[in-house]
C-alpha cells in the first residue's frame, strides 16, 4: 500500500516550528500535520529550531502518571508518547510512582 507524500507550505511549516517551540511533541506534530517524525526534523532543522532536551514537558509527565496508574506499561507509554520507555520511567521517578534504585531493571 503506497501513502500519498504531504508537502507542508511555508505557512505550515512555521506552524509547525511553533508549535514544537511551545512545546507540542514531535509524534503529535507528525500526526497533526500528516508528515513522518523525520520529516519534522527535517524541517525544524532546515529552519534552524533548536532542538529540546529529550524528555516530556510538564502536561506530558501528567499524562504518563495517569497512564501508569491505569495499568499501562513505561514501553508502551513511551511509544504512545513517542519518547524511550527510560524518559517515561525518569518522568515516573520524578513523580514518586517509581522507586530509582539505580537499576535498569526491564519494565514489567
Amino acid at each position: 500500500m503506497e501513502t500519498a507524500q504531504t508537502f507542508l507550505t511555508a505557512v505550515e511549516v512555521d506552524a509547525l516550528a511553533d508549535d514544537y517551540l511551545a512545546g507540542t511533541g514531535v509524534q503529535a506534530l507528525a500526526e497533526r500535520y500528516g508528515v513522518h517524525r523525520a520529516t519534522v526534523f527535517s524541517h525544524l532543522r532546515r529552519r534552524n529550531v533548536p532542538r529540546r532536551r529529550p524528555g516530556l514537558g510538564i502536561d506530558e509527565k501528567a499524562e504518563a502518571v495517569r497512564l501508569r496508574r491505569a495499568g499501562v506499561s513505561m514501553r508502551a507509554i513511551g511509544r504512545r508518547m513517542g519518547v524511550d520507555r527510560k524518559v517515561v520511567r525518569a518522568a515516573l521517578v520524578e513523580a514518586g510512582l517509581v522507586a530509582d534504585d539505580g537499576s535498569n531493571a526491564s519494565d514489567r
